[in-house]
């Protein structure tokens, strides 16, 4: 069966707190004056092959951007045929506007179009107060400090699991181990949203080598939880929240007999198995 239609998401507004001073302005001069849109017409390219989004009223044709996304492919899908002015705003820099978007640009939203809802107002208040403060900035003395404390934890699980010979050595030397891989992880999300230089290509890199050392791919983790956040825990497009039939953890998934997730491309039901496995999850 084919997939039903994605819902429509809710308009948001105008230039995001932070866009750059161009946002939501009118085609500069000597520009061929741009076609106006409606949501409605824009909210027709919403598939990989023809993606249209809409940043700061103006609407961009992304359709083959979208597969060389360094996001990744959900994001984009998730928020094609829509107004992702917000999102587009929180995950990318000053100079994505200046260099990459204006090869896209196709038209503008007819003026009414977009409207500002209350709490995304208030959201960009909120935004624009962070970036004053300077908050988004990141302090290099924390990822020293951060430094030290996992080659601590690699260092003592390393002596304690090869230079021991004791049964309660090694166990520790495995307990530390057990905690240094986990802090990694902390460290590669944060490499991966760019959050620690905020140079993509640097993050990128050292985030790749990391992941390779811990056996996890930086290209389909950066897919993966990008999309969690465009849709974060909306039941059909959020692959964190997505673990039938083995693990249920939101009644939503009883309402339907099945719902479609599009993130993995399949249909998610509650048959006789997933039944039986959900009512034992406590046990998991």
């Amino acid at each position: 069966a084919a997939p039903p239609p994605a819902a429509a998401a809710p308009a948001v507004a105008a230039p995001a707190a932070g866009a750059p001073a161009h946002a939501g302005q009118p085609a500069h001069a000597g520009q061929p004056t741009l076609r106006e849109y409606t949501l409605a017409e824009v909210g027709k390219h919403c598939s990989r092959g023809d993606a249209w989004i809409v940043v700061d009223e103006r609407v961009y044709d992304v359709s083959r951007f979208i597969d060389a996304h360094p996001g990744g492919v959900g994001p984009i899908l998730n928020l094609a045929g829509k107004d992702c002015t917000d999102v587009f705003a929180n995950y990318h820099a000053a100079r994505v506007y200046d260099r990459m978007l204006p090869a896209y640009l196709i038209g503008t939203m007819a003026a009414g179009e977009i409207v500002v809802a209350p709490h995304v107002a208030d959201f960009r208040r909120i935004r624009q107060e962070l970036l004053r403060r300077g908050l988004f900035e990141t302090d290099s003395r924390f990822y020293l400090k951060m430094l030290a404390w996992h080659c601590t934890l690699w260092l003592c699980a390393m002596y304690l699991s090869l230079g021991c010979d004791s049964c309660g050595a090694h166990m520790l030397g495995a307990a530390l181990m057990g905690v240094f891989w986990q802090q990694l992880a902390g460290i590669g999300h944060d490499l991966g949203h760019s959050g620690v230089t905020h140079s993509f290509r640097r993050d990128h890199l050292v985030g790749s080598l990391l992941s390779a050392f811990m056996g996890l791919s930086v290209g389909w983790w950066k897919s993966d939880h990008n999309t969690h956040h465009v849709v974060c825990n909306a039941v059909e497009h959020d692959p964190n929240i997505q673990h039938m039939p083995m693990l249920a953890i939101t009644d939503k998934v009883f309402r339907r007999p099945r719902f479609w997730d599009t993130y993995h491309r399949k249909w998610v039901g509650m048959d006789d198995a997933a039944h039986w496995l959900v009512s034992h999850q406590h046990l998991f």
